[in-house]
């Protein structure tokens, strides 16, 4: 009779026990506060002579700790403006030109790129660097802030 009482009571114990466990919240992964660089620039509004010697230049990503994360993609947007004349008005109007390129496994820009933007690189042309993935040393992946750059 006994046999019976303490086989409840431990399996009364056994059932407490995991349902407190199961009320344990788990902890959460929380992104670090991530900052983008283009050699030594964050973008904004650069004058062309400063960008020239930019464009050679490494993207990189830090955090608030100052540590370093390996770039896995970028993707790099080029956008041109152009002035052309209407045939059918002979009025002088304005268009934006875009190209852009996948970058993997490389913080720097393809070579045919930065040979290309460093000659045909204008005055109000403007460079954005986006969709910029990180990985950090657990390999975890986390996306960093973009990179614009509007040419004065």
């Amino acid at each position: 009779m006994k046999q019976p009482r303490l086989l409840i009571l431990v399996a009364a114990t056994l059932f407490t026990l995991a349902g407190n466990a199961q009320e344990k919240p788990k902890p959460t992964l929380k992104p670090p506060v991530l900052q983008s660089f283009w050699g030594k620039t964050k973008g904004g509004d650069l004058p062309l002579d400063l960008l020239l010697p930019t464009i050679d230049s490494a993207i990189w990503v830090i955090d608030d700790k100052k540590v370093k994360y390996h770039i896995s993609r970028f993707i790099l947007v080029y956008k041109s403006k152009d002035k052309f004349e209407d045939e059918k008005t002979g009025e002088i109007k304005t268009r934006f030109n875009t190209s852009g390129a996948n970058v993997s496994n490389s913080p720097y820009l393809p070579a045919n790129w930065q040979k290309n933007l460093y000659e045909i690189v204008k005055k109000e042309d403007e460079i954005l660097i986006t969709d910029i993935i990180v990985k950090d040393k657990f390999g975890y992946y986390y996306t960093a802030p973009d990179i614009k750059i509007k040419v004065l």
